[in-house]
């Protein structure tokens, strides 16, 4: 990286601190990222297991919704560093800034250098989509399988110029260890070979069909591995194939049309295709956009690659796709970085138009960095339940299951904050065993006549205790 370009790099940081500020560090949390956090703290803490994952006894006491790498990598880091909500913030912090240095070095790669003033063009575009900006804040599995699918592209371009066999198996170990991270949908990196014989000619036939062959058998070969020396892994694995991947084609339905994800994808690309459109007009009669660069469509179509899959099933949700955004990203980043790197080399690093620029993208890092500081012990979603949820642990002890009516029993998010920040479990189904019963305030419930009301201020419950 040339000293010139670190304040793009520093503004691409601050833009990107600064949008996910109000969500970052403040409490609360999207259902999903939240039982993926109290899952792997569990794991953390010795219940369950890496090939039988635990949420709570009344709730997924078997998770196998999803593969479990992702949750055993986590878990080290409740391990080393604590409880803390904190940490699977920082957590997914850390996997999109290891995800962006792969960028660029994917980036490097396919320019060849030539581009060296627009290596933060890309990491600019990938932070701007606001899928991105949402799931840092909410410790999605995606976060972690964009590690994995942007290494084995990495590893499938750098066989294209040295190393071939090498860089082909760990490509597809990439792909394996994504595979164990969020499942089938990561494997849409295994037609980038089949892209780049499409549109660089330089790659035969053979060639592509015999990289294909050597990235699957290398994606293949670790779970053969697994199944013969921990057959647990085989059980766990299937189990997940029949409940999501069976289930989500033949009987789950989260959307009204299969074309949900395209729309979907149109719609966070947008910010991206309205800067594109902005240069073109500003830069038309110069430099027209880079249509002939053959990585535009490499890229364009490896990121189609792992979108339109997701149209067989009508279970479709918009975080499915965010492995795919750091190579839409390097897409229109090509498209556009004669214009960018035209630009950039006109700037007079002497003047006082650029000594303004550069200290005002220090400053900005700044204010985004205490902005984030700011909503520390606030609460961003959920803010009623999670207050009651603080105020309900600090009576009732840890490992303790509350008993509660049927109406409390389906809010899923209760499960995950008892469980996240008190190891508490409820049950609707044996009201007599358990010393506390919650009910949603003003419920008529019969079973309350062998409990009484504690004196608590909450805003959504009540809790009552059983009468001696």
């Amino acid at each position: 990286m040339r000293t010139k370009q670190i304040p793009f790099y520093l503004l691409t940081i601050a833009i990107f601190l600064g949008a996910i500020s109000p969500n970052f560090l403040s409490d609360g949390m999207f259902n999903d990222g939240l039982q993926y956090a109290a899952i792997s703290n569990n794991l953390a803490h010795g219940i369950g297991s890496f090939w039988d994952l635990f949420l709570t006894p009344t709730l997924y006491p078997h998770f196998h919704e999803h593969p479990p790498l992702a949750f055993g990598i986590q878990s080290l880091f409740y391990t080393v560093l604590g409880d803390s909500i904190f940490i699977e913030r920082l957590y997914s912090l850390l996997t999109y800034f290891i995800t962006g240095f792969i960028i660029v070095l994917i980036w490097n790669k396919i320019t060849n250098k030539t581009l060296d003033k627009t290596t933060w063009l890309p990491l600019l575009f990938w932070i701007i989509i606001p899928l991105i900006i949402w799931s840092v804040s909410n410790n999605m599995l995606e976060n972690t399988m964009m590690i994995f699918t942007s290494l084995s592209v990495l590893f499938t371009l750098k066989s294209l110029e040295r190393d071939r066999l090498i860089n082909l198996v760990l490509s597809g170990i990439m792909l394996s260890l994504a595979v164990l991270t969020k499942g089938l949908v990561a494997l849409f990196p295994l037609t980038l070979v089949f892209w780049i014989f499409i549109f660089d000619k330089r790659l035969s036939f053979k060639r592509m069909m015999g990289d294909s062959i050597i990235m699957l058998l290398a994606m293949i070969a670790p779970f053969l591995l697994l199944f013969v020396f921990i057959p647990e892994s085989y059980d766990s694995l299937l189990a997940y194939f029949n409940k999501q991947i069976i289930g989500s084609i033949t009987s789950i339905q989260t959307v009204d049309s299969r074309f949900y994800i395209v729309e979907r994808l149109f719609k966070e690309l947008l910010p991206i295709i309205v800067i594109v459109i902005l240069i073109y007009l500003f830069t038309k009669k110069k430099t027209p956009l880079n249509f002939k660069t053959k990585w535009f469509y490499i890229f364009f179509f490896l990121g189609l690659s792992g979108v339109l899959p997701i149209m067989i099933s009508m279970k479709q949700s918009g975080f499915y796709i965010l492995a795919t955004f750091p190579f839409f990203s390097i897409a229109f980043a090509e498209l556009i970085s004669p214009q960018v790197n035209s630009l950039v080399g006109k700037i007079n690093y002497n003047s006082s138009a650029w000594k303004f620029f550069k200290y005002g993208t220090y400053t900005l890092l700044v204010v985004s960095i205490m902005l984030n500081l700011f909503f520390i012990n606030k609460i961003g979603r959920d803010k009623a339940k999670v207050e009651d949820v603080y105020a309900i642990i600090e009576i009732v002890p840890k490992n303790t299951t509350i008993s509660c009516s049927k109406s409390v029993i389906t809010e899923w998010l209760l499960h995950g904050y008892f469980q996240r920040y008190g190891n508490i479990c409820i049950d609707s189904n044996h009201p007599d065993t358990y010393k506390y019963m919650l009910v949603k305030k003003n419920n008529a419930d019969k079973r309350l006549s062998k409990f009484k009301k504690l004196p608590i201020h909450l805003n959504v419950y009540d809790l009552y205790e059983l009468k001696e």
